[in-house]
């Protein structure tokens, strides 16, 4: 565990380094992400009614909001997203989890969350555990406290869900593979991309992410260990680390 997040440190650095060479006319922007942040809003029998999530009175925070027209992104354009740093808690205290959230914890995918409600979770099925590996899906799926982004129109109605922190089945290594970014063409309709947390419970919450979004890719150093994950039926391309063993 510790040598997976020294990894990130670097791939991090890497990141923070090529934002600093990258040329006055890309166009990008660092969103942070607070831990208390829902990834969308709901309100029963209006806005995204259909996508209701933790108790009847929420009590996340807005999500994290970009306008992408503010750095020059336009329907079919390629945006880039990637997770850069920074944790979160679910429980008070010293963040301490990435993107990831509490990977092999109970509470993920369609399951309920720890205050027995329904996560943001419950609408990424195609990247549920048990979709992926259905004979093994515990170390897989998006996991309690894992980065969500959101794709809207003005409004802030949904057009895209998108996971920001999935563990992946590799069927070739066995291992878990790590997701960290996204690229992909914009898609109609989508004027505004938001972040937030996969939780039921929100009020607790500590500490905060950081993310990239920009119009370029990001070209980190080299990291041992990072790798690029392609798999049909996903959203654009995936970025993903892979753990270390000692």
């Amino acid at each position: 565990m510790q040598l997976k997040f020294e990894s990130l440190s670097k791939l991090c650095l890497g990141a923070l380094l090529a934002l600093a060479s990258m040329t006055t006319n890309a166009s990008y922007q660092i969103v942070s992400v607070a831990g208390t942040a829902g990834p969308w809003t709901w309100v029963d029998g209006g806005l995204n009614t259909d996508y209701q999530y933790g108790s009847d009175n929420p009590d996340y925070t807005a999500p994290a909001r970009l306008k992408l027209a503010d750095i020059g992104i336009g329907e079919g354009d390629t945006i880039y997203i990637n997770y850069i740093g920074g944790f979160t808690s679910a429980s008070g205290g010293i963040p301490g989890t990435n993107n990831n959230g509490y990977v092999g914890s109970a509470f993920k995918d369609d399951e309920l969350g720890p205050g027995g409600l329904r996560l943001p979770s419950y609408y990424l099925g195609n990247e549920w555990g048990e979709v992926q590996n259905p004979a093994n899906p515990g170390p897989y799926g998006v996991f309690l406290q894992s980065l969500i982004a959101v794709l809207t129109d003005d409004a802030g109605e949904i057009v895209q869900l998108l996971s920001m922190g999935t563990v992946f089945s590799d069927d070739d290594s066995g291992e878990p593979l790590y997701l960290v970014g996204r690229s992909f063409g914009l898609p109609a309709n989508a004027t505004y991309i938001q972040f937030g947390l996969n939780n039921d419970i929100f009020s607790n919450n500590t500490g905060a992410l950081e993310v990239y979004v920009g119009s370029q890719d990001l070209e980190p150093v080299p990291v041992p260990g990072a790798v690029w994950l392609f798999a049909s039926g996903m959203v654009g391309l995936l970025t993903v680390r892979r753990t270390y063993r000692s």
